[in-house]
This record gives C-alpha cells, sequence and structure tokens, in this order.
C-alpha cells in the first residue's frame, strides 16, 4: 500500500500535510522544500541542473525549542528573505496549520510559497 496523504513532521509538529501529488509536486514549507530537494533524480543531466537546498545549523533540542515558528532557526527564508518584522512575527508567533489555497493542502508557515521541484505528473 502507498499513502495517498502525507505529513511532514519537523520537531514534532506537523508543518506540512495535503495529498502525495501537493506535497511532491508543490511543497510550500521551507523545511519540505528542503526535503524535496535532496531526492536524488535518475536523470544525471537533471541531477546536476538541480537547485538544492542545504539546511544550516544544529536541529534544537525538542526538549526546549526555539519560540514561535520552531524551524525558523534553520531557516533559508528567515536567514535570507525576510525583513525584520517578518523575521520578527516567526520568533514570536507560531505559525497554525492552515489551508491557504481551499485545497486541503495545508501549511504552518507564516510565508509559505508553494515551489516545484521535482518534475513529477501530477
Amino acid at each position: 500500500h502507498i499513502a495517498h496523504d502525507v505529513s511532514v513532521m519537523y520537531l514534532g509538529r506537523i508543518v506540512e500535510a495535503g495529498t502525495a501529488s501537493q506535497i511532491f509536486t508543490a511543497p510550500s514549507h521551507p523545511y519540505t522544500q528542503a526535503l524535496i530537494s535532496a531526492i536524488p533524480l535518475p536523470d544525471p543531466h537533471k541531477e546536476r541542473a538541480r537547485r538544492r537546498i542545504i539546511l544550516q545549523g544544529d536541529v534544537p533540542s525538542p526538549a526546549n525549542p526555539p519560540s514561535g515558528c520552531r524551524f525558523r532557526t534553520r531557516c533559508p527564508k528567515f536567514a535570507n528573505e525576510l525583513s525584520d518584522a517578518e523575521r520578527q512575527r516567526c520568533i514570536e508567533e507560531i505559525p497554525r496549520l492552515i489551508d491557504r489555497e481551499g485545497d486541503g493542502h495545508r501549511t504552518a508557515c507564516h510565508y509559505a510559497e508553494a515551489v516545484q521541484l521535482l518534475d513529477i505528473p501530477a
């Protein structure tokens, strides 16, 4: 049996959930995007040309997780793309798992953005 629905967890919390197709074709949480980018591609030309997301730092202790978004200490979006005000929101506010598009694909990130990383037919 193969799962039809997938949930991705980070430090004991679900950060993204949806159908397998939604998660693999358009991951929207930065952690899921990093995981998907690590899947090897069988075509060597595509493998060399692809964008790989390398997470920096160590995984925080689950016994003492960071405030706000638990992933922010390793999040490339937090480190490189967000304004100071946006970063402050990540520090202070725990993101809720919400369905942004109304299609059942839920993400716990204040600044979630779907990105296509793999060429998988839907």
